[in-house]
């Protein structure tokens, strides 16, 4: 403590004098007002001092009034002498080579600038757009690379400098991304953006090249966006990888409906499983109590209150194109009211066709409703949906209980 007092002192001591001084002579190298003549005299005052002769650097490069290229290089080189560690130095210093051509210096200066902090996002930024500024875009790809495995909060910055220059996702992909599941899963994330979903498959299949278990909501998540780009083919091969690695049943018995009769609680939620969601007006649950066949049933409670436009249980399926099937499903209800009741449907993908059974109000026992239809050409698949449409009639609140089991979707032979 004894040692530490009389250098903290001299600190205090120094800081102080240069302040009286600085105020004294008129300088100050932090005040807003900066010119060149109070620059000039700050070096004179404190010659070991980097940072003046930095900031004339700077004058000199961009001020309109005072620029001169060669003596913004003899300033960057005079700070550059006095603190060789500084990285704003080397790259101003390279700025100034670049605008005069010195291509040399240039690479000189811009690997100094990374050498002296190689972990620097701001470094890594510039030296990389100089590069390009340069046509170099071999000596910028590390640049940008380096900052998307350790800068990964800067990554769209770093697609969208690269679109602009490539203006190819699959430059980027083969270029530019580290093959990492990380650097991998936030290009996934920008692809699914653009919509590219040419990009997006082969930056999967690199992703699962790499022997890691799929993570389910990152699964989910790419089986939906190649749902939403009428891939239901290719997502359901994904699915079924899915479902394998999780050590659940793959679809049998022809039956294309998963979970059919919602013997599993759990539903993903997405891909090729139930999508049950909330809706004004009604509650869903699972009843253990009442089943066609197995544990139990869907169940669905419409409280009256609401004309609801129901269509929040529902599952995407595969389909073949110029195919004839057979969708059925088991249906009890009690109390229902209104003259719009509860039926199945199924409706295109992509390519737009639309099949639905008749619907049933008041009180059925278990009734097996069912839908043929045929496929178009092109068809992928479709989306399989428990419906009731509103209706404008007077009675429109609907009421009442409805349970569902036993979906069945099959090929006709």
């Amino acid at each position: 403590m004894k040692r530490v007092l009389p250098l903290l002192i001299l600190i205090v001591s120094f800081i102080a004098g240069y302040r009286i001084i600085s105020i004294w002579q008129g300088v100050h190298l932090y005040q807003k007002d900066i010119t060149k003549e109070r620059l000039l005299k700050a070096t004179r005052l404190t010659s070991f001092n980097p940072d003046p002769y930095y900031r004339l650097g700077i004058l000199y490069q961009w001020d309109i009034r005072n620029l001169d290229l060669k003596q913004s290089l003899h300033y960057f080189e005079q700070a550059i002498e006095r603190n060789p560690i500084e990285q704003e130095y080397w790259l101003n210093a390279a700025r100034s080579f670049q605008r005069t051509g010195k291509d040399g210096p240039f690479r000189h200066a811009l690997e100094n600038a990374v050498r002296v902090y190689p972990t620097s996002f701001q470094g890594r930024w510039v030296a990389g757009n100089l590069l390009l500024q340069q046509g170099d875009l071999e000596g910028a790809i590390p640049q940008f690379s380096y900052i998307l495995s350790n800068h990964p909060d800067r990554s769209l910055m770093v697609y969208n400098v690269w679109m602009n220059v490539a203006r190819s996702p699959e430059f980027i992909l083969e270029r530019l991304v580290p093959r990492d599941s990380a650097s991998l899963r936030r290009f996934l994330a920008y692809l699914y953006q653009l919509g590219d979903k040419v990009t997006a498959k082969k930056t999967w299949e690199k992703k699962m090249a790499l022997g890691e278990r799929m993570n389910r909501d990152e699964a989910l998540h790419h089986i939906d966006f190649l749902v939403s780009q009428g891939e239901l083919h290719e997502a359901f091969r994904v699915w079924k990888k899915r479902l394998q690695e999780e050590n659940l049943p793959v679809l049998y018995g022809g039956n294309l409906v998963t979970n059919s009769g919602f013997e599993k609680e759990e539903v993903l939620g997405g891909g090729f499983d139930w999508k049950i969601q909330t809706v004004p007006g009604a509650l869903i649950s699972f009843d253990r109590s009442v089943a066609f066949e197995g544990k139990g049933s869907l169940k669905i409670v419409f409280n009256g209150k609401e004309n609801v436009d129901f269509q929040h249980v529902s599952q995407v399926v595969a389909l073949k194109p110029n195919t004839d099937y057979l969708l059925t499903a088991y249906v009890k209800t009690k109390g229902v009211t209104t003259k719009s009741g509860v039926k199945i449907e199924i409706s295109g993908v992509g390519v737009p066709f639309h099949a639905g059974s008749e619907s049933l109000i008041g009180d059925n026992g278990w009734k097996e409703l069912v839908v043929p239809f045929h496929t178009p050409p092109q068809s992928q698949g479709g989306v399989v949906r428990l419906r009731r449409e509103p209706t404008e009639k007077f009675d429109r609140f609907i009421s009442g209980l409805v349970w569902v089991d036993n979906f069945r979707l099959t090929e006709k032979k």
